[in-house]
C-alpha cells in the first residue's frame, strides 16, 4: 500500500482525478451543506434557551427574536466563509508545491500585449 504522500507526488491520471473530484464534492456538500443545517435546526429548537443564556451572561434582553436570527446567520455564514475557504488555501498550496518540486517556474508578470515589448 502506497503512504499518502506518494499519492500526491506520483501524475495525476484521469482516474484519481475523477475520485478525488468526488471525494472533494461529497466532503464540500457535507461542510457546507449538511453541517449548517444541523445548526439552524439545533438553534431553532434551542433559541429560548440561547436568548435566556445570553441574557444572564451580558444583562440584555432581546425584544424581537429577529435578533437571534442575525445572530444565527453571522455564525453560520461565518463557518461557511471558512469551510469555504479551506480548500481554496489548500489547493494553492499544494499545487504551488507540486510545482516548486517539479522545477517550474511561478507566475510571471505581463511584460506587454504586444511581441518584443
Amino acid at each position: 500500500m502506497k503512504s499518502p504522500r506518494s499519492l500526491f507526488e506520483s501524475e495525476m491520471t484521469w482516474a484519481k482525478a475523477v475520485i478525488a473530484g468526488t471525494l472533494i464534492t461529497a466532503i464540500l456538500v457535507v461542510t457546507l451543506g449538511f453541517i449548517p443545517s444541523i445548526f439552524r435546526y439545533e438553534w431553532g429548537k434551542k433559541s429560548d434557551d440561547i436568548a435566556e443564556f445570553i441574557k444572564d451572561k451580558t444583562g440584555y434582553e432581546f425584544k424581537s427574536s429577529y435578533t437571534l436570527v442575525r445572530i444565527h446567520d453571522a455564525i453560520s455564514m461565518g463557518y461557511q466563509t471558512v469551510a469555504f475557504a479551506i480548500p481554496l488555501v489548500a489547493t494553492y498550496v499544494v499545487l504551488d508545491r507540486r510545482r516548486r518540486r517539479s522545477g517550474q517556474r511561478g507566475p510571471s508578470g505581463v511584460k506587454g500585449y504586444l511581441p518584443g515589448k
